[in-house]
């Protein structure tokens, strides 16, 4: 947390210079937006639409990353099964998902359900070709080792390929939770009343600045914690690093 505090304090001058210099009623000074924000936690306006994001957000990793861990061990320690997914995951992964969305609204409808299946899909290639990749690279000498020792296929897999994954597994996890989070926010301007996404386009559409940056900014430092608990767990899961 030290280390994140020069970097906010230069970004928080830089927005404050900026702020000033311009004198515009569209950009509000950083205190300004901070007693706003706090004003509208206090009011218990931001809470719920904050929470309902970081649902849906964490929804989606979860949903995506358990079929990628599968299949990426699968496909990155099986030469076959690679050659069978890996054509249908290149095919599939160029696609624009965006261009999915209304045809994922009208199949799923407009609730939850389509927005975190919509995050789920994006974020699984990342999650998926990270794994197959750090899987396939893991040298044979270390399974050859264990079967000596008369290690399983389950022995494998716990004392060699998830320890091996787990640092590649915390930086996709880093990468795909901001990927994560921009898309939400797209997902949420679309049909909706409810997440942060809706409350600072909504905020926006009635010119309230301050309300919008306030969005802005929780998105931001909520942002900030999940990658501080991520940090937190890596260390205690990676001891070794």
């Amino acid at each position: 947390m030290k280390k994140m505090i020069p970097p906010m304090a230069v970004l928080t001058l830089i927005w404050w210079i900026l702020s000033f210099t311009l004198n515009k009623p569209f950009l509000p000074g950083p205190l300004e937006v901070f007693v706003v924000m706090v004003t509208r936690f206090r009011e218990g306006v931001l809470p719920p639409h904050l929470g309902i994001s970081l649902v849906r957000v964490l929804a989606a990793l979860v949903f995506s990353f358990i079929p990628a861990l599968i299949l990426g061990i699968l496909a990155g320690r099986n030469p076959l099964a690679d050659r069978l997914m890996s054509p249908a995951v290149y095919l599939l992964f160029p696609i624009p998902k965006v261009a999915l969305l209304p045809i994922i609204l009208l199949f799923m409808g407009l609730g939850d359900g389509s927005k975190i299946f919509f995050v789920a899909l994006i974020v699984f290639f990342q999650f998926y070709l990270n794994i197959r990749d750090e899987a396939a690279g893991i040298s044979r000498q270390y399974f050859d080792s264990l079967t000596t020792l008369g290690g399983g296929k389950l022995d494998e897999l716990r004392h060699i390929v998830l320890p091996a994954l787990m640092p590649r597994i915390f930086s996709s996890l880093r990468m795909t939770l901001g990927t994560a989070i921009a898309v939400l926010f797209l997902a949420e301007t679309f049909a909706t009343r409810t997440g942060i996404g809706w409350f600072i386009m909504d905020a926006w559409s009635r010119i309230a600045y301050a309300d919008m940056y306030a969005g802005i900014l929780s998105l931001s430092l909520a942002g900030l914690v999940l990658f501080l608990i991520l940090d937190l767990f890596e260390g205690r899961v990676c001891r070794w690093k």
